[in-house]
C-alpha cells in the first residue's frame, strides 16, 4: 500500500473558511465514500491517506478535480505532498512531514448490497418482512452524529458488509460474541450508535422486534464499595450479571428481542485485571451467545484504553472502537443542518459567533456533546419566533442579532480590542504592558516571514493578582486584540479552571486536556486557578494535575504559533507551579500583574455600574465617596479581598434595596438613595470590610 500525506497551506485554508468553505472538512467526507482510498488521519491542515499503487495516479486527478472546486485556479499552488509520490510530478515538502493527530479509519468494508446479493434459500423467508439492508446502511450513515465519525460509520458499514456473509455460511451466531469496547464521551454518538446496531440487526433479520427500553438494556457500573447507591440504572456486577441471565432467558423463548447488553465500566476501566472482576467477566461470556455486550469507557489516551481492552479480551472478545469528541467545526454543521431541518438557516458569516457560544456553554462539565447543541438550536428558533412575534415578520435567518445575547462580548462585532481595553477602570500599567508584547510577537512574526533566522515566538502568558481584579475580563480582549493583529485566526476566548483539564479516571486526563487545547487552537485559552494543576500533585495517586500540565506542556510546544495559553491565578503560587515545572517556566515568556484597584479605581467602577440605569438623589455621590475613602488599607491590600466583584456585589445589594423600597409604594421610576447606599453597607458582608484594622506588630510587652 501507498501512502501520501497532502498539506495544504494554511493562509489559503483560512480564506477559504472566511467564505464559508471548509476544505479538510469536505475532503474528508468525499474520502469517505471512496473505496479505494483509505483516510488514515487528518489535522486542520493535512491528511495522510493509503491506497494501492495502481490508483495513486488516478486519484491525483480526481483531486485536482475537487481542488479546482474550493477556488485554485491551477493544481497544487496551496498543497504540497509527501510519502510516496514517486513518478506523479507533485510538489513537496522540504521540512519534516507532519504528524497530524491519530484518528484511525477502519478499513473500507466491500459494499453491503453487494453481499446480500447472493442470497441462501434458507434465510429467504426470513428476509422478505424486513428492512432493506442498504437502505437501512445508508439511512444510519446519513444522520448525525455517525455521519460525523468516521469510526461509528465505519464499524456499521463493515457490519452491514459481513453479517451476509456469516449468514450464507451458516455461522451468523458467531456475531453475537463479537462484542465492542466503546470509548466515547457523553453526547457524542453513544444512544444513536446502540439504535442504530439494533435497526440494522432487524433489517438482517437478525432481531425479531425491536422493543423500546428492551432491545437495548443499559446499565451504568457504580465503583466498588458504592452498592448503596444502586438506583435500577447505576448498578453492581451482580445485577449486570442477572440482567445478562434474563436477557439470554428471554431471547431462547422468544427469539432475540434483546440484542444489546450495554455496561458504562468508567468506574472500573483500571480494575479489569483484577481476579474477581475476570470471574464475572468469565460469567458473562458464559450467558453470550445471542446478544452483543458493549462495554463503554471515556475517551481514553491510547495506551490506558490499550490496557482496559486487554484485560476484556482475556475472557471475551471485544473490538475496540475510539470516538475523538466532535471538533466546534463539526458542531456548528450538525447545527446548521438541525436549523434547516426546520426551515430555519444560520446566516452567511455567523459561525464564529455560534463557536463562541459553544465554548461557553463547554466551560464545565455540564456539556453533552449533541445534545447540547439540540438544546442550543431549540432555544434559538424560540427565541427567534418570538421576535417574530413582536415585529410581525417571518424571518428563518438567525442572524448575528440573534446570537448576541448568547455571546460574551460583541458576538464578532467590529469594534477594535484595543478600543475595549481603553474604557476599563485601572488598566493603564497593564494595557501598556500588553501592547509591549503584541508589538514583540509582531515583531518576531515580520522577521520569519522574511526567512530570517529568528524563533518561532511563544505567545503564552501569565496573568497574576487577586480576584476581581480584571483577569478574564482581558483576558477576552486580548483574544480579539490578538486576532486584530493577525497573530490568532479565531480570536474566540476559551476559559477554563485548573482543574476542568483533569479527568475522573486513570488515561482520561491527557485526552480530555487535548481536546480542550483543539477547542482552543486560533484562539486564546484562559485557565485560571491554574496552580492547582500542581498543589499537591505529589500527594496523591488519584490527583492526574501533573498529567494535565505534561500535557499542557506539548500541546503550548507544538501548536506554540496557533493558540495563546494566559495561566491566570496568585502571584504566589503561580511562581511555585513554575519552580516545580521547568518545560512550562520555558514556554511562559510573557507575565502580566493585576494589581489591586485603589479606592478611586472601586468608586469609578461603582457610578460606571450606576449611570445609564439609575438616577441618584443629591449628595448621593458624596455618600459612596465617603464609604470608598473608609475602606482600610489593610482590606485593599489582602489576598482574599474581592475587588470588582466587592463593587458589583454593592451594586446589585444597593439597587436590590432600592427596588424594595420602590415597592412597597414608590411611583415612577426607581431612584437610588443614599439610605439604600447606607442600608447596603449595613449588611454584615460590607460592615465587616470597614472594620477590618491593619495589622499591628507588638513588640516586647507593649500593648
Amino acid at each position: 500500500m501507498s501512502r501520501i500525506t497532502v498539506v495544504f497551506d494554511r493562509a489559503w485554508l483560512d480564506q477559504r473558511r472566511s467564505e464559508g468553505v471548509r476544505v479538510v472538512r469536505s475532503l474528508e467526507k468525499w474520502l469517505a465514500s471512496e473505496s479505494d482510498v483509505a483516510l488514515k488521519s487528518s489535522s486542520g491542515t493535512s491528511l495522510t491517506l493509503e491506497m494501492k499503487p495502481a490508483v495513486r495516479e488516478g486519484f491525483v486527478q480526481h483531486l485536482a478535480a475537487r481542488m479546482k472546486e474550493f477556488g485554485e485556479e491551477s493544481p497544487w499552488m496551496h498543497a504540497t505532498f509527501s510519502g510516496d509520490i514517486a513518478g506523479l510530478n507533485l510538489p513537496t515538502r522540504k521540512d519534516e512531514e507532519p504528524q497530524p493527530e491519530a484518528a484511525t479509519r477502519p478499513a473500507q468494508a466491500e459494499k453491503a448490497a453487494d453481499a446480500a446479493g447472493g442470497k441462501n434459500a434458507a434465510n429467504d423467508s426470513a428476509r422478505a418482512a424486513v428492512p432493506d439492508p442498504q437502505a437501512t446502511v445508508d439511512e444510519i450513515c446519513g444522520k448525525i452524529p455517525i455521519k460525523h465519525s468516521r469510526e461509528l460509520a465505519g464499524y456499521v458499514r463493515e457490519l452491514a458488509a459481513v453479517i451476509p456473509t456469516l449468514q450464507r455460511m451458516g455461522v451468523e451466531q458467531t456475531l453475537w460474541h463479537q462484542h465492542l469496547l466503546l470509548a466515547v464521551e457523553a453526547g457524542y454518538g453513544r444512544s444513536e450508535f446502540l439504535s442504530s446496531l439494533a435497526k440494522l440487526y432487524k433489517a438482517f433479520g437478525l432481531v425479531k422486534e425491536i422493543v423500546p427500553g428492551k432491545t437495548v438494556r443499559e446499565y451504568i457500573l457504580l465503583p466498588k464499595g458504592k452498592e448503596q447507591a444502586a438506583d435500577g440504572y447505576r448498578v453492581t456486577w451482580d445485577t449486570v450479571l442477572e440482567a445478562a441471565q434474563e436477557v439470554r432467558r428471554t431471547n431462547e423463548k422468544d427469539g432475540i428481542v434483546k440484542a444489546i447488553l450495554y455496561v458504562d465500566v468508567s468506574a472500573w476501566q483500571s480494575q479489569l485485571a483484577d481476579a474477581d472482576v475476570k470471574s464475572r467477566l468469565r460469567r458473562l461470556n458464559a450467558l453470550c451467545g445471542s446478544f452483543l455486550v458493549v462495554f463503554r469507557v471515556p475517551f481514553l489516551e491510547g495506551h490506558v484504553l490499550q490496557n482496559a481492552a486487554d484485560d476484556l479480551n482475556d475472557i471475551l472478545n471485544v473490538r475496540t472502537i475510539s470516538v475523538p469528541p466532535t471538533t466546534l467545526d463539526d458542531m456548528t454543521d450538525y447545527a446548521r443542518e438541525a436549523l434547516e431541518a426546520s426551515a430555519f438557516h444560520l446566516e452567511e458569516g455567523t459561525d464564529g459567533a455560534f463557536e463562541q457560544w459553544l465554548l461557553r456553554e463547554k466551560v464545565d462539565d455540564s456539556f453533552f456533546g449533541y445534545k447540547t447543541v439540540d438544546k442550543m438550536v431549540q432555544r434559538l428558533i424560540y427565541e427567534k419566533a418570538l421576535a417574530n412575534c413582536r415585529k410581525g415578520t417571518e424571518d428563518r435567518t438567525i442572524g448575528r442579532e440573534d446570537l448576541r445575547p448568547f455571546v460574551l462580548g460583541d458576538a464578532g462585532g467590529d469594534n477594535p480590542g484595543r478600543s475595549e481595553i481603553d474604557r476599563l477602570v485601572g488598566m493603564k500599567d497593564v494595557t501598556r504592558r500588553l501592547d509591549e508584547v503584541i508589538a514583540q510577537i509582531k515583531f518576531q512574526q515580520a522577521m520569519a516571514a522574511k526567512g530570517q533566522k529568528i524563533e518561532r515566538p511563544a505567545i503564552h502568558m501569565l496573568f497574576t493578582g487577586n480576584p476581581g481584579t480584571g483577569k478574564t475580563t482581558v483576558a477576552r480582549i486580548l483574544a480579539k486584540m490578538m486576532k486584530d493583529a493577525g497573530i490568532l485566526r479565531k480570536g474566540h476566548l476559551v476559559e477554563v479552571k485548573g482543574r476542568d483539564l483533569c479527568g475522573e479516571y486513570v488515561g482520561e486526563t491527557a485526552p480530555k486536556t487535548s481536546a480542550i487545547c483543539r477547542d482552543a487552537y486560533g484562539s486564546l485559552l484562559f485557565i485560571d486557578e491554574a496552580y492547582s494543576l500542581f498543589r499537591n500533585a505529589f500527594d496523591s495517586a488519584r490527583d492526574y494535575g501533573r498529567e494535565a500540565l505534561d500535557t499542557l506542556v506539548a500541546e503550548m510546544e507544538n501548536h506554540r504559533d496557533d493558540f495563546c495559553v494566559v495561566m491566570a491565578g496568585y502571584k504566589d503560587e503561580m511562581d511555585a507551579m513554575l519552580e516545580g515545572n521547568a518545560g512550562l517556566r520555558s514556554r511562559i515568556p510573557y507575565e502580566v500583574e493585576f494589581p489591586n484597584y485603589t479606592r478611586e479605581d472601586l468608586e469609578e467602577i461603582f457610578f460606571r455600574m450606576l449611570e445609564g440605569n439609575f438616577d441618584c438623589e443629591e449628595g448621593f455621590r458624596d455618600a459612596a465617596h465617603e464609604f470608598f475613602s473608609a475602606v482600610p488599607d489593610a482590606t485593599l491590600q489582602s489576598k482574599t479581598f474581592s475587588n470588582a466583584r466587592f463593587v458589583r456585589n454593592l451594586y446589585e445589594r444597593t439597587w436590590g434595596k432600592a427596588a424594595y423600597r420602590h415597592s412597597l409604594g414608590g411611583e415612577g421610576t426607581v431612584r437610588i438613595l443614599k439610605s439604600d447606599l447606607a442600608g447596603a453597607t449595613a449588611d454584615k458582608e460590607f460592615d465587616a470590610l470597614l472594620k477590618k484594622k491593619e495589622e499591628r506588630r507588638i513588640i516586647g510587652f507593649g500593648v
